[in-house]
């Protein structure tokens, strides 16, 4: 994944008081008025919208009531778990409490009606904010004989370059919208807990358990 952000500015028409100038019309809006979402990569019409959406992401990463801290040890046990197990698996059982200790304040999706959380990294930075995080420069690689090595890939400057072309076409002569083909076509470590429930037996009996799901493209050289 990625980071980047612009702004627009405002044209001024002065008014001569024996000849009024009319204010000509709004133009219409353009991909280089929109405000983006450094994280998702959401484009918004106005900078109040953006912020808006940054406020909603801010209460995603408060602690609910209820939910007990776990202690700091606890937590950088399971980061060394998630960079030893998380290239080769992408779902492992998760206390909520456990993935809200790891990931508080990068949690940019919340549902209220399941609680499912989302993180998403992507962009230049994104590879070194997450070794940050786990503690661990090399989370993301897994080194074999004669120099060949396995990595996440959290950024394409190509793949970058074309997304902030304004349009693009896909295989069928479609107009692919510049919004939609950042958010979903550029690659990115997305970071997911959910609970899980199990069918019901034949007594009616059900489990459910917290699940933590990490989805991500790798590259071998």
């Amino acid at each position: 994944m990625y980071t980047f952000v612009n702004f627009f500015s405002q044209s001024f028409y002065q008014s001569n008081q024996i000849n009024p100038i009319p204010t000509p019309p709004p133009s219409p809006t353009t991909s280089s008025t929109l405000h983006e979402c450094t994280v998702c990569k959401a484009s918004y019409r106005s900078k109040s919208s953006l912020t808006r959406h940054k406020t909603i992401v801010q209460k995603y990463n408060t602690r609910r009531e209820g939910l007990y801290t776990l202690p700091l040890e606890a937590i950088n046990e399971f980061k060394a778990q998630l960079v030893h197990s998380g290239r080769q698996t992408i779902s492992l059982p998760c206390l909520e409490s456990l993935f809200f200790g790891v990931f508080e304040g990068y949690i940019h999706y919340y549902n209220y009606r399941t609680g499912s959380y989302k993180c998403f990294f992507q962009g230049p930075d994104a590879y070194t904010q997450v070794a940050n995080l786990f503690n661990n420069s090399n989370w993301g690689r897994k080194f074999f004989n004669n120099n060949q090595q396995t990595f996440v890939v959290l950024f394409d400057a190509q793949a970058e370059a074309d997304a902030n072309q304004e349009s693009l076409s896909d295989q069928h002569g479609n107009r692919v919208p510049k919004n939609r083909l950042k958010r979903f076509n550029l690659p990115k470590l997305t970071v997911e807990w959910k609970y899980k429930k199990s069918k019901e037996d034949a007594k009616n009996n059900r489990t459910s358990a917290g699940y933590i799901n990490l989805k991500f493209c790798a590259q071998q050289i």
